[in-house]
């Protein structure tokens, strides 16, 4: 069976005036219009109707309705953003992320200022020495170099200093994110609400970076004579 393609004008037109020669092709062509004309106006109603059943889906609901549904989602959005701020600060201080920042930083700040004030004292100390080592006849280019040394060494401590200072930065900008979380906290309520669960993954992933604790904040983890003890005991065993 051949394929049925489409008419062009002028072919159109040529069949047309060969169907209307006729009394009985004229009625067809007649009957043909009125059935094309039914079948139109049929799809047309079918489209309208269809078009009236979702209006009336999505206005059987009404306005309160509408109104639940978004009030429910925004009900789930301020119950997410209090969990999250609740994990921020949870019950246990011991827990707390920011604190324990700070507490690190301070640590950090505290003992950089204790070593780079007794380097500076050592360093003055061996420029006194090598001012006096001088004075007694000794090498003058050995005693330039130990000055030389002393001075690259008061460098690195102002370098130090400034380390420091932009520490103190940081920690202050932690202590500024923990007041504005304190504040959400007593604005949203959420005192006592139980924090996110989720355990947080450390950067470290080797099998023993749990037994890596580093260095601790004074009074936290053993003492130096609980380290000695254990070694003394290990080397007598």
């Amino acid at each position: 069976m051949s394929k049925v393609g489409s008419l062009s004008d002028a072919q159109y037109a040529s069949a047309y005036e060969a169907v209307a020669k006729s009394e009985l092709g004229l009625l067809f062509l007649e009957e043909h219009v009125k059935r094309e004309s039914v079948v139109n106006a049929a799809r047309v109603l079918a489209a309208l109707d269809e078009m009236r059943e979702k209006s009336a889906e999505e206005t059987k609901a009404g306005p309160m309705d509408i109104l639940q549904r978004e009030l429910e989602d925004m009900r789930s959005s301020i119950s997410q953003t209090r969990n999250e701020i609740a994990a921020l600060k949870p019950e246990e201080a011991g827990n707390n992320r920011i604190m324990a920042a700070n507490e690190e930083l301070d640590a950090i700040v505290t003992a950089c200022e204790r070593a780079t004030a007794d380097i500076l004292t050592a360093t003055e100390r061996m420029q006194e020495i090598g001012e006096k080592v001088r004075e007694s006849g000794f090498d003058p280019e050995l005693c330039d170099e130990i000055e030389a040394h002393a001075t690259d060494i008061f460098m690195a401590c102002s370098f130090q200093d400034i380390t420091g200072q932009r520490t103190t930065k940081v920690v202050n900008v932690l202590r500024y994110l923990e007041q504005r979380v304190n504040s959400m906290i007593d604005i949203w309520g959420v005192e006592g609400l139980a924090a996110n669960t989720s355990e947080f993954q450390p950067i470290d992933t080797r099998e023993d970076a749990h037994l890596l604790e580093g260095p601790q904040l004074e009074g936290n983890g053993n003492a130096q004579d609980d380290i000695d003890r254990l070694l003394h005991e290990a080397l007598a065993s």
